[in-house]
C-alpha cells in the first residue's frame, strides 16, 4: 500500500517531473531505495518539527533526501513530498518557487537541511492550522504566500501574451 501512495503523490503533486518518467520509472530501484532508508525513518519516528534539534539528525535527514532525490521522477521537489508522507510531523515540503524564494538555488542535501532549519526558526512558535501538523501548516503558508502568487502572475502573463497573437 505504501508504494501505491508514493506513486499517487508523485503522479499528482510532483507531476512536472514524474510525467517524463512514468513509462520508464524504475520501480525496482525505488523499492530498493525505500527498503534501504526505512531503518533511518524508524530512527526519526515520533520526532516533531517544532521540538526536534535538527542538528542531531542532520546525517539521517540528508541521507533520506539524497537517496530519494537521486531517483528520476522524484528529484529535489518530489523527495520532500515523499518524506512528508512518511513522517508528516517532521518533514516540510518545498517546490521550486518556495526553494528559490528562500534562496536555496541548488536544491541539494545541504539546501534542504538548511531550509528545514530556517523553517523551524521562522515558524517555531507558529500556531498550527486545525488538523494539520506544523510541517504541513508551513507548507500551506508557503504555497499561499509564494507558489500560488507566482503561478497567478505567470498565468496572467501567458494570457496577456496569447491575446497579443
Amino acid at each position: 500500500m505504501e508504494i501505491e501512495a508514493y506513486i499517487l503523490i508523485l503522479s499528482t503533486w510532483n507531476f512536472a517531473a514524474f510525467r517524463y518518467v512514468m513509462t520508464t520509472f524504475n520501480l525496482g530501484k525505488f523499492k530498493k531505495t525505500l527498503k534501504k532508508i526505512e531503518p533511518i525513518y524508524q530512527k526519526l519516528k515520533g520526532l516533531d518539527f517544532k521540538k526536534v534539534n535538527l542538528d542531531n539528525y542532520e546525517k539521517e535527514i540528508k541521507t533520506i533526501y539524497s537517496s530519494l532525490s537521486a531517483i528520476g521522477g522524484i528529484k529535489i521537489t518530489g523527495a520532500p513530498k515523499l518524506m512528508h508522507l512518511k513522517n508528516p510531523k517532521l518533514f516540510v515540503m518545498w517546490d521550486n518557487y518556495i526553494r528559490k524564494y528562500y534562496g536555496f538555488n541548488r536544491g541539494d542535501t545541504k539546501d534542504y537541511f538548511d531550509f528545514l532549519k530556517l523553517m523551524q526558526k521562522k515558524f517555531r512558535n507558529f500556531k498550527t492550522r486545525k488538523g494539520r501538523t506544523l510541517a504541513r501548516t508551513i507548507d500551506e503558508i508557503n504555497m499561499e504566500k509564494i507558489t500560488e502568487r507566482k503561478l497567478k502572475l505567470w498565468k496572467g502573463y501567458k494570457i496577456k501574451e496569447s491575446r497579443r497573437s
